[in-house]
């Protein structure tokens, strides 16, 4: 049931595409080291009052001026080609913060994953309890309504033999119709416990589902050891979240770190005007002049760190915030656990007086209504016994469901599925 569960519900399958995404953008960061290569073409047509000669286009504003003596405003075209090469091999500690930040919150995004995984097992498990206890609680309710037939079968004989009075016939007819709807409620109830468990496991239950009554014929074992949360899933997930957001500090913090750019290229140029100053525009089409060059680039953001700095202190309020969380987090799992072990301790206890409780009433009941055929006392004695008897027979069956609930919430509050699993197989 687990295993269909986990593979088919939507919610998981959707954290993990989300998981295999972040698996990407660490990739991504990771490539940032390979350089970039721009290939290019252009025709354009425009003035010629322009400085000739080569400037690499960044931090520094092209210059326009007077080649000639005055302005010429009539156009020409020109076109060109180039191939550029942009390589960033050192960055002073920028990129590898980056692929920090994306490694960290990759681990949050694989820890949200398994807290999910985690939250879902235990509902599908609840979901699987519920469903056990409706169920043989049905077969309860069917074992009332067989002592109600065979008390109204009984109660019918009796009167016609003038043995009991023709009222005890419509009144065991009464119990026998209340019990029948008692079942119906309950048929009512199981299908909608089912309903719930196919949803919870993606819209299709696995085949051969049946039902499990050797849950409500044994007791868990109350563990002596105690269990530690911090390697509860939802713990671990606040310590991704910490450590995610002191790798953003971080990266915010190298982002003001000059970076080293080495670029080259290699280019050809048309132009419609001539070095002596003619115009042929058919020139302009075609490459006339080409040319290379390389170069290297250091760039300083002096005042940036005065800009960044409400920003570095945003992060750091976040940072001690999410381990406040965390804290929080902590707290309340090992308050609950502490609660959980407690009430599981009582509801075994409990459990283990339920079966007395039931001897009692079915001897109660066998002698009452042995009494009741000899005559000696009415219907509503045996009526009393009999639904007496029903209830301590569910009673039964939920005090063993609640044992093995209140292991589970242990388990739930513990971080560990097996504290539950490896006593249900067993």
């Amino acid at each position: 049931m687990l295993r269909t569960a986990t593979a088919n519900y939507p919610l998981i399958k959707a954290k993990r595409l989300q998981t295999q995404a972040l698996q990407y953008v660490v990739k991504y960061k990771q490539n940032g080291l390979i350089p970039s290569l721009n290939a290019s073409y252009q025709v354009d047509y425009a003035t010629a009052n322009n400085i000739t000669g080569m400037i690499y286009p960044q931090y520094i504003m092209p210059i326009s001026g007077p080649p000639s003596k005055g302005n010429d405003y009539s156009g020409v075209p020109g076109s060109a080609a180039a191939l550029n090469l942009q390589w960033e091999p050192i960055t002073f500690g920028q990129r590898r913060a980056e692929v920090d930040l994306a490694k960290g919150q990759l681990k949050y995004g694989q820890a949200d994953e398994n807290l999910t995984l985690f939250q879902h097992q235990v509902y599908v498990i609840s979901a699987w309890l519920n469903y056990l206890l409706v169920s043989n609680l049905i077969k309860v309710y069917q074992s009332n309504i067989d002592k109600s037939a065979f008390n109204l079968k009984q109660a019918q004989t009796l009167v016609i033999s003038g043995l009991r009075p023709g009222t005890d016939s419509s009144s065991f007819h009464s119990e026998y119709t209340r019990a029948e709807m008692q079942l119906i409620a309950f048929e009512r109830q199981r299908d909608s416990t089912l309903i719930a468990l196919k949803e919870l496991a993606g819209g299709k239950l696995p085949a051969g589902l049946s039902v499990d009554s050797s849950l409500f014929n044994n007791l868990p074992v109350i563990s002596l050891t105690d269990t530690s949360t911090a390697d509860h899933p939802e713990v671990q997930l606040g310590k991704a979240n910490i450590t995610a957001n002191e790798l953003a500090l971080r990266s915010l913090k190298k982002s003001i770190l000059p970076r080293l750019t080495l670029w080259s290229t290699g280019y050809g140029r048309g132009s419609g005007i001539g070095a002596d100053g003619s115009v042929n525009s058919s020139d302009g089409w075609s490459f006339q002049r080409y040319n290379y060059g390389v170069g290297a680039q250091i760039a300083f953001p002096i005042l940036e760190i005065f800009r960044q700095k409400p920003l570095w202190k945003q992060q750091e309020l976040i940072t001690a915030s999410s381990r406040e969380q965390l804290a929080q987090t902590e707290l309340h799992l090992n308050t609950q656990k502490e609660i959980a072990a407690s009430n599981f301790q009582k509801a075994v206890q409990s459990a283990r007086l339920a079966p007395q409780q039931f001897h009692s009433a079915e001897y109660s009941y066998k002698a009452i209504q042995s009494r009741y055929k000899s005559g000696l006392i009415n219907y509503y004695d045996v009526i009393q016994a009999q639904q007496l008897l029903f209830q301590s027979a569910a009673t039964m069956k939920i005090a063993y469901y609640g044992a093995w609930r209140a292991l589970l919430n242990e388990a739930a509050y513990s971080g560990s599925l097996n504290l539950f699993l490896n006593q249900y197989g067993k």
